[in-house]
């Protein structure tokens, strides 16, 4: 390993530029790493995050490439010694090596070190509330602890949500989780018990509090886990075979009705404003408010873009192709719609974003996903005549910041390329 100074400006740029809202609470946890009390297999894996990022790093191994590879492999040497010790710091290693290697696009090892994290978290029972009981007089500490294990599984549930297909079931189904979600930062940092917390949507707690759901008081972190749970849902659906072969069904209405009623039912601070980015830009947790605002987006555009070829065959031939009368150019003008708020979260953000600030590899698929729509408006503007004239300007835009950002992450790079073929 670097030297210890290394070692916590690499785990700075890590809580600045990749994970914002997560299980490190940054003081504790520096302090911890001067006296040498972090397991190496857990830095070692935040390494392979944020070593291409790392300044110090990148100059010590040449490139930001030799630096990740130095990492990834002393991470992967280690993990024959950590895979039968279950405890938090390995959980916590393996899941951030498999978000690594997803970024790396070795999706196949990445989802194994995920599933040993997942079995090792079930084991030690971190879907359970009763997990993270605490006496009366629990020290700052034990409840430091305690909310860091909270969010070490909400973490987990979170990402694989992110990575949702139709082969990827859930780790947990919701019937088993009993844990609330993770508190706020203040909270987290002083180790504060906070005086209420939200719930997941359809699980226990939820089911027997509803309110606990839609909390106006409900911390960014909590309405972040419900957003990508929202999408998992999508995205499962949206990657069943033949699923788009059926049209328009009740499943489909009850899904736009979902997302709609999660997005009203948001904090006025956790809905989409250019304000708000600069508000949480100021606090360091604009990734997080992104990853929310955007994957709203998302999911709304992947729940039509599903029918996107029912869409163009209705308009070719004037029939309305598995929907009832006059359905499909509504369903077209929202899809457009959400497209051109993404773009506009797109530029804002990237706007504002430094050259050198790191970046998860998940944030350049919105990228991807909004030049991908715009390419098909500019080729079919009957898709959105209202909003045709902007497809070419939107598409131009997404190629130049996904070329921008793809260097770092060869999953990045793939969607880069996608996107650059299509056009």
């Amino acid at each position: 390993l670097p030297s210890a100074e290394e070692i916590i400006e690499a785990c700075r740029v890590f809580t600045t530029s990749y994970f914002q809202l997560g299980f490190i609470p940054k003081t504790s946890f520096f302090e911890r790493i001067q006296r040498d009390e972090v397991s190496d297999f857990l830095l070692l894996s935040i390494l392979c995050l944020s070593a291409r990022f790392t300044p110090c790093l990148i100059q010590r191994y040449g490139s930001t490439t030799k630096a990740t590879e130095r990492f990834m492999t002393a991470a992967l040497e280690r993990v024959p010694h950590e895979l039968y010790n279950t405890n938090l710091e390995n959980i916590q290693a393996l899941f951030l090596l498999s978000i690594a290697e997803w970024g790396n696009g070795d999706r196949d090892r990445s989802s194994i070190h995920m599933g040993v994290a997942v079995r090792m978290a079930a084991m030690m029972k971190l879907h359970r509330e009763e997990t993270y009981e605490l006496p009366p007089d629990a020290t700052n500490d034990q409840i430091i602890f305690a909310e860091t294990a909270r969010r070490t599984f909400w973490m987990i549930q979170s990402q694989d949500n992110l990575h949702s297909g139709y082969s990827s079931p859930l780790p947990f189904s919701c019937e088993d989780i009993t844990a609330l979600l993770p508190c706020g930062e203040s909270n987290f940092l002083f180790g504060i018990r906070p005086a209420e917390r939200a719930a997941l949507p359809s699980t226990p707690p939820a089911l027997a509090n509803p309110s606990l759901v839609d909390s106006p008081r409900r911390p960014l972190f909590a309405t972040l886990i419900q957003s990508h749970s929202l999408w998992g849902q999508v995205a499962r659906r949206a990657c069943r075979p033949g699923s788009a072969t059926l049209g328009p069904t009740s499943e489909y209405m009850s899904m736009a009705a979902t997302l709609r009623r999660f997005e009203e039912s948001l904090p006025t601070q956790h809905r989409w404003s250019i304000w708000s980015v600069k508000v949480w830009k100021d606090l360091g947790f604009e990734l997080a408010y992104l990853s929310v605002v955007m994957v709203i987006r998302l999911s709304n555009i992947l729940l039509r873009r599903m029918y996107l070829e029912n869409i163009k065959a209705s308009i070719s031939t004037a029939k309305d192709n598995g929907g009832p009368s006059g359905f499909w150019k509504p369903v077209s003008d929202e899809l457009f719609r959400d497209v051109v708020e993404l773009y506009q979260q797109i530029e804002v953000s990237f706007t504002m974003r430094e050259q050198t600030e790191g970046y998860p590899a998940i944030l350049v698929f919105p990228i991807y996903v909004c030049g991908s729509l715009a390419l098909n408006l500019w080729q079919c503007p009957k898709l959105c005549p209202r909003l045709a004239d902007k497809a070419s300007a939107m598409l131009l835009r997404c190629l130049k910041v996904i070329t921008d950002l793809q260097h770092a992450w060869p999953m990045a790079r793939k969607w880069q390329e996608g996107l650059q073929q299509a056009a």
